[in-house]
């Protein structure tokens, strides 16, 4: 009985150290994986209506130096990072045409005059005022997680994402740039969903655009009453 009571004692013993062992790790790895800024939230003047110039909104571009990391991705319930973000698109699956898109939508839920130049029902000659907004993302950073990708399963995923996009409103008559801003964005998806990485990603740009649609110089320069 002592034999067996001995090992059991030695059973328990190993259990101990490989839960401490994976404790440790978990956390090693979790501690390399530094989390995207926070950026806050700036509320937005929703007064402005249809009292803007016409707005065209051209395709944000990307400028990140090639090879830069984007973040990590994380695998497994316990989201343990295991290789970098290295380009938008396969698991990260958002585009600079999705920002656009982004960008247009929350423009136009704020009421801003946005123009689409695939629409033939303007006749466009006769707009004079007309201005265009052009948007740079310099930064972007992502933490992405896909705990069912055991089951080889990449729709189900979260995560966190920030970006700094370079924002400039050029006037289309006079060809020169009237305002330049550069505003952040990030967010952050603690629930797995359906593709939720594309979805955190795109909601940080979302954060972006609404901190330029309140920005008090942004909405002086667009608003019919002025320039």
């Amino acid at each position: 009985m002592k034999f067996v009571k001995e090992i059991f004692t030695y059973i328990n013993l190993a259990k101990v150290s490989l839960l401490i062992i994976i404790s440790v790790g978990t956390f090693s790895c979790s501690a390399k994986n530094t989390p995207p800024s926070r950026v806050h939230r700036s509320p937005m003047n929703r007064s402005i209506g249809q009292d803007t110039k016409p707005i065209q909104v051209k395709a944000i571009a990307l400028d990140i130096p090639e090879g830069h990391k984007f973040g990590r991705i994380g695998m497994g319930v316990l989201c343990i990072p295991m290789t970098d973000v290295k380009a938008i698109g396969g698991k990260a699956r958002v585009s600079e045409k999705d920002f656009t898109e982004v960008v247009r939508a929350e423009l136009t839920q704020a009421n801003f005059n946005i123009i689409a130049r695939e629409s033939d029902d303007i006749d466009y000659t006769n707009i004079q005022d007309e201005l265009v907004l052009k948007g740079i993302v310099k930064e972007l950073k992502a933490n992405l997680c896909f705990p069912k990708s055991g089951f080889r399963s990449w729709k189900i995923s979260k995560g966190e994402a920030y970006v700094k996009i370079l924002w400039q409103v050029h006037s289309k008559a006079g060809d020169k740039i009237l305002f330049e801003k550069i505003t952040e964005g990030s967010e952050k998806l603690k629930e797995a969903m359906a593709y939720g990485s594309s979805k955190v990603i795109l909601a940080s740009v979302a954060v972006a655009t609404q901190n330029l649609i309140a920005d008090k110089q942004f909405n002086l320069v667009v608003t019919n009453t002025n320039n």
